[in-house]
């Protein structure tokens, strides 16, 4: 029968990802804690743990198991607490996937404030334009644009997510384009050639006049905003940018969603539950932006979306 006190060894193995650090966190040495994971990964017969370039990440069966350790340690610590009149409050690593566009302009003052409330918890973001395998624990918690997300994931969906096209005032200003094919453009790099809007691209304007490409919306938005033409951009970063006009409304047929998701395996985890409940209440207060809602004004240069 497996002691429950291996089970608070399984989760401070999860949490700090090191038989080591685990040892300093319980207060015991190296080999204590490896024996007593060994024991008790023998008597339920599954693996609780990959060995990851000396790391240790759980599996989901791990994950389970911590989470039930780290409930025991909340439970006798609350106690405690309780009698000592002091807060229980969620901590360890909450590792977070999203990508350019949404970590260098959304993402960070809401994980910002995030910090602030729940200092405990430290939080580390990946930045990539595909989706990672959080059954593998590459991240944690996902923030992604998608209209369907994977069926292995459960989250929330906060809001639709426009998209529309954006000129600088200074680019405006000096061309004598009329039409979409008339203008300079600039899109996504090609490694991002399958993304939407620029298949839309594809059938709107001339190869020859996409004069720069760049990976990640954020640099597309950087450069659009320097002056180089046109691009799609998502409304939430080019309604935000103080030299960018937006020259027509949102293109429906490039429409997306944002969702928050994580592996049904991790969701019951104390401090992945807190951040996605964060997550979840300070970006949907953020909707409007995403679905590209402003106050109305005067479009700088109306050009119609007809490829003439």
């Amino acid at each position: 029968m497996t002691d429950l006190n291996d089970l608070i060894y399984v989760a401070a193995v999860t949490q700090t990802g090191s038989l080591s650090a685990a040892a300093r966190q319980l207060n015991v040495n190296h080999a204590t804690v490896f024996r007593r994971i060994a024991q008790i990964e023998a008597g339920l017969g599954v693996r609780l743990f990959e060995r990851d370039a000396g790391r240790y990440v759980a599996t989901a069966a791990g994950e389970e198991v911590a989470a039930a350790g780290a409930a025991i340690a909340q439970t006798a610590e609350r106690s405690l607490l309780k009698v000592a009149g002091r807060d229980l409050r969620p901590s360890g690593v909450v590792r977070i996937t999203t990508t350019d566009s949404f970590a260098t302009t959304l993402l960070t003052p809401v994980l910002a404030l995030c910090r602030a409330q729940y200092p405990q918890i430290a939080l580390q973001v990946g930045i990539d334009n595909n989706m990672l395998d959080l059954s593998k624990r590459d991240a944690d918690i996902a923030v992604r644009p998608t209209r369907q997300p994977p069926d292995y994931l459960v989250g929330k969906r906060i809001a639709p997510l426009a998209f529309a096209v954006y000129g600088a005032k200074g680019y405006l200003k000096n061309t004598k384009a009329s039409t979409l094919p008339e203008h300079q453009w600039i899109c996504l790099g090609e490694s991002q050639e399958r993304h939407r809007s620029v298949q839309w691209l594809q059938k709107v304007v001339p190869l020859a006049q996409v004069g720069y490409r760049i990976d990640g919306f954020a640099s597309v938005a950087r450069a659009c905003a320097d002056g180089l033409g046109f691009a799609v951009l998502p409304c939430f970063i080019g309604d935000s940018l103080a030299p960018l006009r937006r020259v027509h409304e949102p293109i429906p047929d490039l429409a997306s969603e944002l969702w928050v998701l994580t592996h049904p395996d991790l969701r019951r985890t104390a401090r992945i539950q807190t951040v996605l409940q964060f997550l979840y209440q300070e970006l949907g207060k953020l909707s409007p932006a995403l679905q590209g809602i402003k106050p109305k004004k005067p479009l700088e240069r109306k050009t119609e979306l007809k490829g003439a």
